[in-house]
């Protein structure tokens, strides 16, 4: 094919997925990126009758709803740290798969709360055996899905042993996976000193279902 002038040239060079330093207007900005992230509303489903709940049961769901809120916003702000830092010291982070994040709300966890026979059909549907005390509310942790499918992708030189090193052959979303989990610890542990929320975890160390949970926790406020 002969091109008759440089406009000619730069259409098939976007079309075929060239890349242009100076092509900066398809490029959406940190601070673009930032903006729509910053906008994000966490991820909550709940499965509760709360005129079913006692007087104890909605407090510790008021508790639980803050724990969601917050931790969210930890997350979203850690992760918005970690993507410019990797962006400014390994390799752009493509704006199709930015807006493909964004689009399907892959930036942030997933939440879901239940009570009564709606915990007990979660603890049934994934597998697991056991009941939780009808007094107690039931919570489900997901990483965002990228985090929780590709967790072994990169970021052996982080905590794990079962990181691969993928040399920048890809996004590393284990890189990613190893810097957000502390966020989840450091902000379970202050919801624990701090509201008297007990987290009791249904699922064993190590088991967790890359589709449906990370962490299920049954939920009741501690005694005194």
């Amino acid at each position: 094919m002969e091109f008759t002038n440089s406009n000619q040239f730069e259409r098939m060079g976007r079309s075929e997925g060239f890349k242009n330093p100076n092509d900066i207007g398809d490029i959406e900005t940190f601070d673009d990126i930032k903006q729509r992230i910053e906008q994000l509303s966490p991820n909550t489903k709940e499965l509760v009758f709360e005129e079913e709940l006692t007087v104890e049961m909605k407090r510790s769901l008021e508790k639980i709803r803050t724990f969601c809120g917050e931790l969210s916003e930890d997350f979203k702000q850690t992760f918005l740290s970690l993507l410019d830092q990797y962006r400014k010291e390994r390799h752009q982070i493509s704006q199709k798969i930015v807006d493909y994040l964004l689009e399907k709300n892959f930036v942030l966890p997933n939440f879901t709360i239940a009570s009564g026979e709606q915990a007990q059909a979660l603890l049934e549907e994934y597998g697991l055996n056991g009941e939780i005390n009808e007094q107690n509310l039931l919570l489900v942790f997901q990483l965002p899905k990228p985090l929780a499918q590709f967790w072994w992708k990169g970021g052996a030189d982080s905590w794990g042993n079962l990181a691969e090193d993928i040399n920048d052959t890809a996004i590393e979303w284990g890189h990613f996976y190893r810097e957000l989990m502390p966020v989840v610890w450091e902000t379970q542990g202050r919801h624990e000193n701090e509201s008297g929320l007990y987290f009791q975890r249904v699922n064993d160390i190590g088991e967790h279902d890359p589709k449906k949970y990370y962490y299920i926790w049954e939920i009741s406020e501690w005694k005194n």
